[in-house]
């Protein structure tokens, strides 16, 4: 039996294994909902350069999920950039499992660490946005106490377009 997870702020060293988290997540999970030559095309390079300007800015948390001395998955936190969210609504704005380790605990334990440190930081409420058709993270988060709210968003990229819906959870004291 493997040992369950850690999570620990990501540090500098960290980010080029998360930006290969981040690519071959995207590329196992979303593969049949965003088109083959836009996963096809991801870059661990310009993901990491991505990640690390990410960090550069002010209230953002990366957190990552380590097994056996591995990093295995990560999540953001940052302050809700729904428009009208007020000062206590954080959202989760990224929580990536590298799909061998699906299924581990990893993802769970990633999100036990952003719930208390988003309660922390004064956040009352934790929303994040997924695609309606990623059934297996929808049953995931709906697992770890989040609900859809009925928010639904549209967005434009270059090569696509993506239809999201919102889930939140409103955070009790530990």
């Amino acid at each position: 039996m493997r040992a369950r997870p850690s999570v620990r702020l990501a540090l500098i060293g960290d980010i080029d294994a998360v930006a290969g988290i981040h690519v071959r997540s995207w590329q196992h999970a979303y593969r049949g909902q965003i088109p083959d030559s836009v996963l096809d095309a991801l870059d661990a390079r310009e993901r990491a350069a991505r990640w690390l300007e990410w960090l550069d800015k002010p209230g953002r948390a990366l957190q990552v999920a380590v097994r056996e001395g591995r990093l295995v998955g990560f999540c953001s936190l940052i302050h809700s950039r729904d428009e009208g969210a007020g000062d206590a609504v954080g959202e989760l704005a990224a929580l990536y499992v590298d799909p061998a380790f699906w299924r581990t605990g990893a993802g769970t334990a990633l999100v036990a660490a952003a719930v208390a440190q988003a309660y922390a930081v004064g956040y009352r409420t934790l929303t994040l946005w997924v695609l309606p058709a990623n059934d297996r993270a929808r049953r995931f988060y709906e697992r770890v106490g989040f609900a859809p709210d009925g928010e639904t968003k549209f967005e434009t990229r270059a090569d696509y377009s993506l239809a999201e819906m919102r889930y939140r959870r409103e955070l009790l004291a530990p």
